[in-house]
Formats: C-alpha cells, sequence, structure tokens
C-alpha cells in the first residue's frame, strides 16, 4: 500500500480525493460492501510526526465505525445516521455519512445473489480498513485492522 504524506484536516474534506472502490461480497453470510483504499492519507503535525496514520479509518470511527471482531457482527442495529443506496442497473452507489457527506460516490458490481441478501435483510455491512485491493480484506480482517459499519442499504431497480 502506497503512503502518502497528505495533510489533512480532521474535517471530511479530502476523501473525494481517495480514489475509493467498492467490492460487493459476504462476510459471516452477510452480505458486505469492501470500501478499497490503494493509498492511505495520513495526517502529521508540524514536527513531521503521524498525528492520524489512516484519516479515512480516523473518519469512519468518529462517526460511529467500531473495530470488527469475530463478536461484533453479531450486533443487529445499524450504526446510528448512516446511509447507502445502490441504483441499478448502472450499480451507482451512495453512503453517507451521519452529516450527510460522502463516503462513496461510485459503482458497485454487484451479482443477483448479493442483491436479493440486502433485499432479505434490508442492510448491509461495510467495512473499511487498510484494503488495497480485494486480496487484502482477509488478512486485514484477521489481523483486526478493519472497521466495520451496519448500514441501512435501499435498492433502486
Amino acid at each position: 500500500m502506497t503512503h502518502h504524506d497528505i495533510p489533512l484536516s480532521p474535517g471530511l474534506p479530502g476523501i473525494a480525493g481517495m480514489e475509493l472502490q467498492a467490492a460487493s461480497g459476504h462476510l459471516a453470510d452477510e452480505p458486505a460492501i469492501f470500501i478499497l483504499q490503494p493509498h492511505t492519507l495520513q495526517v502529521r503535525d508540524a514536527q513531521d510526526r503521524v498525528e492520524i496514520p489512516d484519516s479515512l479509518e480516523f473518519l469512519v470511527r468518529r462517526a460511529g465505525g467500531r473495530q470488527l471482531t469475530t463478536t461484533s457482527l453479531s450486533a443487529p442495529q445499524h450504526t446510528p445516521g448512516w446511509s447507502a443506496e445502490l441504483r441499478l442497473p448502472d450499480e451507482a452507489l451512495v453512503i453517507r455519512f451521519p452529516d450527510t457527506s460522502h463516503l462513496y460516490d461510485g459503482s458497485l458490481p454487484s451479482g443477483r445473489t448479493w442483491q436479493r441478501a440486502v433485499g432479505d435483510s434490508g442492510d448491509v455491512v461495510i467495512v473499511t480498513g487498510p484494503l488495497a485491493d480485494v486480496d487484502c480484506i482477509d488478512p486485514a480482517i484477521q489481523a483486526g485492522l478493519t472497521t466495520y459499519l451496519r448500514v441501512p442499504l435501499s435498492i433502486e431497480r
């Protein structure tokens, strides 16, 4: 994973430039969206010390995200204030922070099985972390480096 030392205020500006991608899948038999970030933005102080190692994780946790553990997914409640919308057939996905700014606004390829699972449950687990690509998902989860949200997802067909 490439690290960029770009100063970023602890606010939401900056996410748009992070080149995030989304991948659909399942986690513990639940529909999930994995937010892939090929670059990590850090916040450094005036002495060049790292204050925030991963600004995306900082922002997601500050807005209610929790560390993903083997038992954390059993909590059925939604993360307060978050929402997501998937528009088919163009696969356009928007994930909103509680303040309605966007965590993600892009595409999400998904299959019928995944879409059916979301339709049955009405929500989706969103996973963030040091996920440069899909091959990083399992190692990052196993190492305890990921954050999750449970979010209502509406699908427009």
